[in-house]
């Protein structure tokens, strides 16, 4: 009796021919190959021919993408009776795609349509009939040249049981694009009474973000969120507008960034580059991802841990797309690997600035210090509405730390840009007061620093008074040129109310 075995998370690359390769390479006999968008079924004799492909191809990394393989039709069989349709044309009614899908399949029993996200579920009697129309429906093109992608669902429910929050089973499509655009583009982007972005939004089905810079910022950071079809779209048609700006200022070439977190960068360039190289032949683009130092550049978070880099992309338009499309994929593929792996705490709720989706990292980028961007979708926009209700804010706090006098020009940079950087990263004010500018108004403080010190007067939250420390101290250290295992120690001045001194001392200094 034949038996069907799985083969999922492929790269978007890879085809019949490449799995057929890959299977006679390893020896494995197969009676057919059936090729899906992103996972397979091979045919094989009996269960011991499974299980030699499972234990041959599960965690077997094949263009840059760790595979699946798993009995079709045991236990974690990822066949199902419902099916997804998404990349759906805006002008296509609900009843227009029903009508295609009966005449282009068997006994769908159920049709449901999600949001204004361009996705519809359908339902079928049997996994086979929803496999037809698989078959038959993906990559279906319309004709003002839209192309639909129909998949199996995804079903959530096992992995919102493993975790109470319900966090970890991350759609797809739910994952952001976070693209960082100088902020000279930006007027172009929005367009007149924001034309230009209602038309990408209304034509991608994407929503896009754009967050309000401050003055000393030269780049601004452009959420968009949508299946990934539409991200991709919306991204595109953003960098189309810039290039062609760019070109009325003759600028030449703009390179088109996209921010990834630090945690998945290893993944996308690969094992000696294997994984970003074939991206690149592929698209005909040179990508280059940004260094882990944060000076200039500031894309580091204080925790040493959860990083955001620079992904840059040169090359054509359709090319630079085109290699966003692959990066994005992996980067999708890489989150979806580490939600299902690990347990995640009290960051889960902090992945990115003003969202609740994947529990991996706290956004602590550069962009953090922004004002909240504002939504553009659709008819929601409005002609000189910047961004939605005022933030609650936390209570800013003053902190005077001490810095050795030899250390101040290694804290403040030439011109001035590490002092803007870590003001930039933390989101904190600093002012580092002059040698004789002891209290901040010109008066001496008999209580207030040596000759041998400068004050640097620290306003902020109070992640942002830490964050700004920490970069100050990081400074310092480097300028000393202390080893990685010695301290530095700076002294640190708080203004505390006298009605909680009492407090802080505790009944007989306990505290």
């Amino acid at each position: 009796m034949m038996e069907k075995v799985f083969l999922g998370n492929l790269a978007g690359d890879v085809n019949e021919g490449t799995l057929r390769k890959l299977l006679e390479q390893q020896g494995i006999i197969f009676n057919n190959i059936s090729m899906k968008r992103n996972f397979a079924f091979v045919t094989v004799k009996d269960k011991l021919s499974v299980e030699e492909v499972v234990k041959k191809l599960n965690g077997y990394t094949l263009e840059g993408s760790v595979m699946q393989a798993e009995p079709s039709n045991g236990k974690k069989s990822r066949r199902t009776n419902k099916i997804q349709i998404r990349n759906l044309p805006r002008h296509c009614s609900k009843e227009q795609i029903e009508e295609l899908v009966n005449v282009t399949s068997r006994n769908p029993k159920k049709f449901e349509q999600v949001g204004s996200e361009g996705i519809m579920y359908v339902t079928f009697n049997t996994p086979e009939e929803a496999e037809e129309c698989v078959e038959q429906l993906n990559d279906y093109r319309f004709e003002d040249g839209t192309q639909i992608k129909v998949d199996f669902f995804r079903n959530q429910r096992r992995s919102n049981r493993s975790n109470s929050n319900s966090n970890s089973g991350l759609a797809r499509q739910d994952l952001p694009l976070r693209i960082v655009v100088a902020s000279d583009y930006i007027g172009a982007v929005i367009g007149k009474q924001g034309q230009t972005i209602r038309k990408i939004t209304s034509e991608s089905r994407a929503r896009v973000d754009i967050h309000r810079r401050e003055s000393h910022v030269p780049d601004t950071l452009i959420t968009i969120k949508g299946s990934p079809e539409s991200c991709s779209k919306a991204c595109k048609e953003i960098m189309t507008v810039v290039r062609q700006e760019a070109d009325l200022l003759n600028r030449g070439d703009v390179p088109f960034r996209i921010l990834c977190p630090n945690s998945i960068c290893g993944r996308i360039i690969g094992k000696q580059g294997n994984v970003i190289k074939v991206f690149m032949e592929k698209t005909n683009t040179n990508i280059v991802v940004s260094s882990f130092d944060p000076f200039p550049g500031g894309l580091m978070d204080s925790t040493n841990s959860y990083i955001d880099r620079v992904i840059t992309i040169t090359g054509s338009t359709d090319g630079c797309s085109e290699a966003e499309e692959k990066i994005s994929e992996k980067m999708r593929q890489c989150f979806e690997q580490d939600a299902s792996s690990f347990q995640f705490g009290a960051q889960q709720h902090m992945m990115f600035s003003g969202m609740s989706a994947l529990p991996l990292m706290p956004a602590m980028g550069p962009y953090q210090g922004l004002r909240p961007p504002v939504p553009y979708m659709g008819a929601a926009y409005y002609p000189g509405a910047y961004g939605g209700p005022p933030q609650v804010q936390q209570q800013p706090e003053v902190v005077q730390l001490y810095i050795p006098e030899k250390s101040v020009g290694a804290v403040i940079g030439s011109k001035g840009q590490n002092i803007k950087n870590i003001m930039r990263i933390s989101g904190a004010r600093i002012k580092i007061l002059g040698a004789n500018d002891k209290n901040g108004s010109g008066e001496n403080n008999p209580f207030s620093h040596s000759g041998d010190e400068r004050k640097a007067v620290i306003s902020g939250s109070p992640e942002a008074q830490w964050k700004a420390q920490f970069f100050i101290f990081e400074k310092v250290k480097n300028e000393l040129r202390l080893a990685a295992h010695d301290e530095v120690h700076l002294r640190t001045e708080i203004m505390v109310p006298k009605q909680s001194i009492g407090r802080i001392i505790g009944k007989g200094g306990q505290n």
